[in-house]
């Protein structure tokens, strides 16, 4: 086998690598801190909860700002240091423009924090306060541009305003916080309908956007993402978009949500709302946070969940310096003098000393980390002056700093090895960043690369020729007055922190998130679809950690691609079997990926450290899913009853005569039937072939359904299911997953438009076969190889632009 490096795979995957460790207990003790979603906090706005979350960190804190009650003024604001524990920190501004304030959004940039607000939705207005917590004062008129504004700093120091558009969204330059610029863009960004909510954020050189849509008070209100390589325009949806969704169950209507990092300063969370009806005014929601995860340049979602979550992971070391002293877990070398106030911070006084004076934190780091810091040059009393962040220090001879020079502009990073000046680099600071303000120095240490940011900027990078091992972090000053605030570190980087989180189930776990690797494991895929475990064999087993949320029978699919003479595995706990073994053969000369699992997996409730064990043959493994479970037992309605009964309508009108069901023309329809823990089976009904124009057909594996016709949203496609169905051409298959698209055609010779056509579906795995006419042998198969098939889920009936009649409907095991 080839060899992967563990640096690829944290870099480009945001994960570990692959293979043996040691088995563990069966259930891990969980971590002491949880969370569970929703969320509802002291002083939020009564009957009107926590609407459009938008969550933003300064100087080691988080600030939570939502959408104001339409009958009153201000803004409300809490803070946490975890993304847990929050206190009400009260109104951060009584501006009369903050009335039905939405989705209130701050950015800092230069001393200053930039509120951006929508007062009942009808263009924005900003405001700016010397603190997070106000008070902000309006300093625009309103500037217009729909709703829901947004605003991204590029590496460049480039401003973008993001907000809804009749199309989409759309973006705009801005020449400054304060003014937008007259041009417009599409972004490419859009659900199909009205859209609404962006985030945009960058990583890895692209441009990433999640969005909203459609109406706030439908349960299929959800969160779509997409990539582009511009700022401005050349969004594309991602794959298995919507990336977060649910319309029945503890939570639903979810959306308008903020990204930010977690306290270890590695792992990303989507802050988002649920629905939970009407309030006194408006619609009423509450908080939820998830974990984002990403696999190359792809990201997903590990939820929505609703029961007890590990809480967001704290960094290794941490200090606000919120007392009065230094205190014992820093040592200071060289002639400054350091102070502590509570108000302020770190505060350093070396007027007139030319060489670097340090102030250096007890703890060391690991080899690979992230730091984070604050600092601000209060004065430069000298041509040479700086303040700087230390790094990687063993001693004065072997060492890294990070330094701002004020007098120039600069930020410069120097490594020292055994006493010489070993590497260096240097650039501009972006745009307009006065160093004279308060900035966050992120520093991600990989392998051998160094990667500084400024506020979020990419300004600077280093590829050493040789590693720097684990050391010390500080702060340091020379020939200045410096403040300098929050500084941590972790030994999580680059989406490392995956490795030991526990993925929610139900729920999909990816191959690349294991716990710990092996040089003789690989790496296969690509950055853009996303990276896989390849050429498994008996000498690999990647260990996962899940976090159950209940009890219960589950089915477990992998999606895995099997070697030439197939390959059998299975899951353990480390003690014995989780799943039994499995066995996946290879399809066609090419071969190709493939679903395989098993039914009825009993699992209990709680974090668990599971082991992938290959028996024989050779593998690669993409994903695996975990969904609660319901066997399929023979049914039938021949709808005698003149009801319908055990069947739920979303869509259209409905009715039982003569003993048929009838969905009529005047509206398209949709109706389910079953469990939603159904996996593979068959089903089957009679039904009349629709006028020039309809369609009428079968739903298979439906989940997450919603009414798409209320709120004049007027969508047939609102449910993730497979769509098998007749129209004027034949027969065809698609996949609706809050849009349609098609997969396959059959042109079969159809009966006159209102006479009867059996047809029947029969998933198994990740293959759909039709059948028309009662004839035994498939008229259409498809094997859907995309990376998110459809595995379980409802049956159901379906018509659009036409009145259709069914009858005769009957489900089955797949096997029968």
């Amino acid at each position: 086998m080839r060899k992967a490096g563990v640096g690829l795979l944290i870099a480009l995957l945001g994960a570990g690598s692959f293979g043996c460790s040691p088995g563990g207990e069966d259930r891990p003790p969980p971590t002491a801190r949880t969370y569970a979603n929703p969320v509802s906090l002291p002083d939020e706005w009564g009957e009107y909860g926590l609407g459009d979350p938008y969550v933003f960190k300064y100087n080691g804190y988080y600030y939570l700002y939502v959408s104001t009650r339409d009958t009153d003024t201000g803004v409300k604001v809490w803070r946490s240091a975890d993304l847990v524990r929050w206190d009400y920190e009260g109104l951060c501004t009584e501006e009369p423009v903050t009335t039905a304030a939405y989705a209130p959004e701050v950015r800092y940039w230069n001393g200053k924090f930039y509120m951006y607000t929508s007062p009942a939705g009808q263009g924005h207005y900003a405001l700016v306060a010397d603190r997070p917590t106000g008070p902000f004062k309006a300093a625009t008129d309103n500037f217009g541009r729909t709703i829901d504004g947004t605003t991204f700093v590029d590496d460049d120091g480039k401003w973008y305003f993001y907000y809804a558009g009749p199309h989409g969204i759309q973006a705009a330059p801005m020449e400054n916080p304060l003014t937008v610029e007259p041009e417009e863009v599409q972004t490419g960004a859009s659900m199909g309908g009205w859209t609404e909510g962006p985030t945009v954020f960058k990583r890895g050189g692209k441009y990433y956007m999640t969005y909203t849509g459609n109406h706030v008070f439908s349960a299929g209100y959800r969160v779509d993402a997409a990539v582009s390589d511009s700022p401005l325009q050349g969004f594309q949806g991602f794959a298995g978009n919507p990336i977060l969704l649910r319309t029945e169950g503890p939570t639903v209507g979810l959306g308008h949500n903020s990204v930010v990092r977690g306290p270890d300063l590695d792992s990303d969370y989507i802050i988002y709302h649920n629905l939970e009806g009407h309030g006194v005014v408006g619609p009423l929601r509450h908080m939820n946070m998830d974990r984002i995860v990403w696999n190359g340049d792809r990201f997903s979602v590990w939820g929505p969940t609703s029961g007890p979550q590990p809480a967001p992971e704290l960094p290794a070391f941490e200090d606000r310096f919120e007392r009065s002293a230094i205190g014992k877990d820093w040592t200071a070398k060289g002639g400054a003098e350091w102070s502590v106030r509570p108000d302020e911070g770190l505060l350093a006084n070396a007027d007139g000393i030319g060489e670097m004076a340090l102030l250096l934190a007890k703890p060391k780091t690991e080899e690979d980390y992230t730091a984070e810091y604050h600092m601000q040059v209060r004065s430069a009393t000298g041509a040479d002056s700086a303040a700087a962040a230390v790094f990687s220090y063993k001693d004065e001879d072997d060492c890294g700093i990070v330094r701002i020079d004020p007098r120039s502009g600069k930020i410069a990073a120097e490594i020292r090895r055994k006493g010489r000046l070993a590497e260096q680099a240097e650039a501009s600071l972006p745009g307009d960043v006065d160093p004279a303000q308060l900035h966050e120095l992120r520093l991600e240490k990989i392998g051998r690369t160094v990667r500084i940011y400024v506020d979020g900027m990419n300004v600077l990078a280093l590829e050493l020729r040789s590693a720097l091992g684990p050391g010390r972090i500080g702060y340091a000053v020379r020939n200045a007055e410096a403040r300098f605030g929050y500084v941590a570190f972790s030994g999580n980087v680059g989406g490392s922190g995956v490795r030991t989180a526990y993925a929610p189930l139900p729920g999909t776990w990816y191959a690349v998130h294991s716990e710990a690797g092996v040089a003789d494991a690989d790496v296969g895929g690509d950055a853009s679809d996303g990276y896989y475990a390849a050429q498994l064999d008996s000498d690999d087993s990647p260990v996962y950690r899940v976090n159950v949320a209940r009890d219960g029978a589950y089915s477990v699919r992998f999606r895995v691609r099997p070697g030439p003479d197939g390959a059998k595995f299975r899951l353990t706990n480390g003690k014995s079997p989780v799943t039994p073994v499995l066995e996946a053969r290879p399809e066609g000369s090419s071969g190709g990926w493939v679903t395989v699992g098993a039914d009825g997996v009993k699992l209990k409730a709680g974090p668990q450290r599971w082991k992938l064990e290959i028996e024989s043959g050779t593998m690669d493994f993409f994903s695996a899913e975990a969904a609660e479970y319901a066997p399929v037992a023979p049914a039938k309605d021949e709808f005698d009853s003149r009801n319908a009964s055990g069947w739920t309508r979303y869509e259209g009108l409905w009715s039982v005569k003569e003993g048929q069901l009838r969905a009529s023309s005047v509206q398209p329809a949709k109706i389910l039937w079953g469990e939603y823990g159904w996996t593979d089976y068959a089903f089957e009904a009679d039904l009349t072939v629709p006028e020039e124009g309809g369609r009428t057909g079968l739903l298979v594996r439906a989940a997450n359904p919603a009414n798409g016709m209320e709120l004049n949203q007027n969508r047939t496609d609102f449910v993730q299911a497979y769509s098998v169905y007749a129209d004027s051409q034949g027969i065809h298959l698609a996949k609706l997953d809050y849009n349609a698209v098609p997969l396959a055609d059959a042109p079969y010779p159809l009966p006159k438009p209102g006479e009867w056509l059996h047809l029947k579906v029969r998933a198994v795995g990740n293959r759909i076969s039709v059948y028309a006419g009662g004839a035994d042998a498939p008229i259409l198969e498809y094997v859907d190889r995309d990376a998110y098939p459809f595995l379980h889920g409802k049956a159901g009936l379906l018509s659009a632009d036409a009145a259709s009649k069914f009858d005769r409907v009957s489900v089955s095991p797949a096997s029968e």
